[in-house]
């Protein structure tokens, strides 16, 4: 490669100056952001503009011979990155046009002439020998010395891994970005979806390293938001990016490792195999990452070898933990909890030895026999009895751990066994959220509220989609109304009626009637039922708030003869009514059925006039909660 003209310090093409001194980019006198790594394949290509330059000179010229790295996806995403400054196409290119094997730069380059370039051209020209001029002694030797200089720099550029060792960036958060599918078939997008949230799933088996969850990353699919961008809203030091290629039963899975902070590729491979597997590759990609991120973190993490799985199985597993997470977030689907546990079944009967689909069965009995509160003891024995078959299986599944978690809370009460379950699977997977949440449940239960809020917290932090009631709820739990309230905003910022909702709660809990009141009314017509809101409004007027819990309550007895009803909102406004007998009846209805709600019963302050009531005292002392 012809080395760089010594006399050049800047370059014009078009609406553009390229600073080479400076390693800037401009545009009409704005500087346009330009990382190293491209500036420098951009400065080769001008000083070569109008020849082809191809990639193996690049390669050698920007890239180390002992640098681990992907070499052809570096440059492409080098080479665009190029383009997105200048608004350049690669179809229609105006200016870097792409060769069989390298580039070339096309647009028309203002170089400015050296001075003995131009004398020596003149002479040249004119057919005549120009008279030799005299430089001063002192001119030519800061030529000479510019010239040195020039060279050992190139030579320093060249060789710098060698010359400069470059220390490892000292990683401590990563994030999975969604990895691109390559098929060409949007239906197989959950496939790719699924290979960034089990790759997420692996790296966070990793205790020294923070990984964002793959719900927090998946809003920046197939958007253009800039590295820099998603790096400060995830707070990480590094993305793994690639992409995903499924042909029948083959899979090819191609990764690299991105320090944010240079922009630099620390880590890239290619990985190819059967469907069969699947699980293998995926285990083989997270442990060369760990390999690279431990050098810079703690001793080295163990990942299990994973055996082979019936591709069948892992389609039907990886459809039904979708179903199941979005089940949970604001944006699910009326029948999304049910067709989880459909894939589930599909995915063991395909695989019986399939284990996580076993700890997905066991999750999907769980949220069924919670939800709600309602009295489900078959579906807690099922739940129960998967996650035995799950960890019999395979003893290191955190999400076998959580469904017998939640089975000896929910509706065991036996708090030390379900303690007990929640660490072994944060030992298993410390950046597993919806452990972090299980946990803060438990702990606000049994009183220790500063530590669930920050559970609560940790798991909101790890999940922001799928944990983003954790916080509130935990707040709650402990009686800080005033961060609560905060949160209630920021939360539902667009739901006004659940925002009306939380406070007309934290109103009564004040003794704050008129308030709670109005803020009720407002909820009503926000939900679009105002004839509702008028009647309690009449009730309000013609006997204070007493009325207004009487209006309440006959409406609710008419809603019981048409639709099931929970025996909490009768025993809430019985105890607002004064009739703590009534309100007991109710209570012992809900403990006969096991309901997971009455673990919130010290916790929600709609029952605090009934603490003094050895009644209401014995009750709490038989579910287990210390008073």
């Amino acid at each position: 490669m012809a080395k760089p003209n010594s006399a050049l310090k800047s370059i014009r093409f078009g609406a553009y100056d390229v600073d080479l001194v400076g390693q800037e980019l401009r545009k009409g006198g704005i500087r346009i952001k330009l990382q190293p790594k491209p500036f420098q394949v951009l400065a080769i290509l001008l000083e070569r503009a109008g020849a082809s330059v191809s990639r193996d000179e690049l390669k050698k010229l920007l890239w180390a011979p002992d640098t681990f790295v992907d070499f052809d996806h570096g440059l492409n995403t080098t080479i665009n990155k190029i383009r997105e400054a200048l608004s350049d196409s690669a179809e229609n290119p105006r200016y870097i046009e792409t060769l069989p094997n390298g580039y070339r730069f096309i647009a028309a380059v203002n170089r400015p002439a050296a001075p003995a370039e131009s004398e020596s051209s003149v002479a040249s020209w004119s057919g005549t020998e120009a008279p030799l001029k005299r430089w001063p002694q002192r001119s030519v030797v800061a030529a000479v010395a510019a010239i040195c200089l020039l060279a050992a720099s190139l030579l320093a550029f060249q060789y710098r891994d060698a010359i400069f060792p470059r220390h490892p960036p000292n990683i401590k958060s990563i994030a999975v970005l969604p990895l691109r599918n390559l098929s060409g078939d949007p239906a197989q997008d959950y496939f790719s979806d699924s290979m960034t949230d089990e790759l997420t799933t692996q790296l966070a088996k990793i205790s020294s390293l923070r990984v964002a969850s793959a719900a927090s990353v998946m809003r920046y699919k197939n958007t253009n938001s800039p590295v820099a961008d998603i790096a400060r809203d995830l707070h990480v030091d590094a993305f793994v990016e690639g992409s995903v290629l499924r042909s029948g039963d083959k899979v090819r899975i191609t990764a690299q490792l991105i320090d944010v902070a240079t922009d630099r590729h620390i880590w890239a491979e290619d990985y190819h195999g059967d469907m069969r597997d699947i699980l293998v590759l995926q285990s083989d990609i997270a442990s060369a990452i760990a390999t690279t991120v431990q050098a810079r973190t703690a001793p080295a993490e163990k990942f299990t070898q994973p055996h082979q799985v019936d591709p069948r199985a892992y389609d039907a597993y990886i459809k039904g933990r979708g179903y199941w997470s979005r089940s949970k977030t604001f944006g699910a689907q009326h029948d999304d909890l049910e067709k989880s546990g459909e894939a589930f079944r599909l995915a063991i009967q395909y695989d019986p030895n399939y284990a996580i689909a076993y700890s997905g069965l066991a999750n999907y009995y769980g949220l069924m026999a919670g939800d709600g509160g309602l009295p489900a003891p078959e579906e807690w024995q099922l739940c129960e009895e998967n996650a035995r078959k799950a960890l019999a299986l395979d003893e290191t599944l955190p999400e076998a751990h959580l469904a017998l978690a939640t089975k000896r809370m929910f509706f065991d009460w036996d708090w030390a066994a379900a303690e007990s379950e929640i660490r072994r699977g944060l030992e298993l997977n410390p950046h597993y959220a919806e452990m972090h949440n299980v946990y803060s449940h438990l702990l606000g239960y049994t009183g220790r509220f500063d530590e669930s809020i920050a559970e609560a917290h940790r798991a909101e932090e790890l999940d922001p989609l799928g944990q983003r009631t954790t916080v509130l709820r935990a707040l709650s739990y402990s009686r800080r109304f005033d961060l609560f309230l905060a949160e209630v905003e920021k939360t539902f910022a667009q739901d006004p009626a659940r925002i009306h909702e939380e406070r007309a709660m934290v109103f009564k809990a004040r003794k704050e009637y008129a308030q709670a009141v109005d803020e009720t009314d407002k909820q009503l017509r926000a939900e679009g039922c105002p004839a509702c809101a008028d009647v309690l409004a009449r009730a309000y007027a013609a006997g204070g708030y007493r009325g207004w819990l009487n209006s309440k309550l006959s409406e609710l007895k008419k809603r019981s003869e048409k639709e099931p009803t929970s025996p909490f909102e009768y025993a809430e406004l019985y105890t607002a009514l004064g009739n703590p007998d009534m309100a007991m009846q109710y209570l012992e209805t809900a403990y006969r059925g096991h309901s997971a709600l009455l673990l919130e019963l010290q916790l929600n302050p709609a029952y605090d006039a009934l603490h003094p009531d050895p009644r209401y005292q014995e009750l709490i002392r038989r579910i287990g909660l210390p008073l």
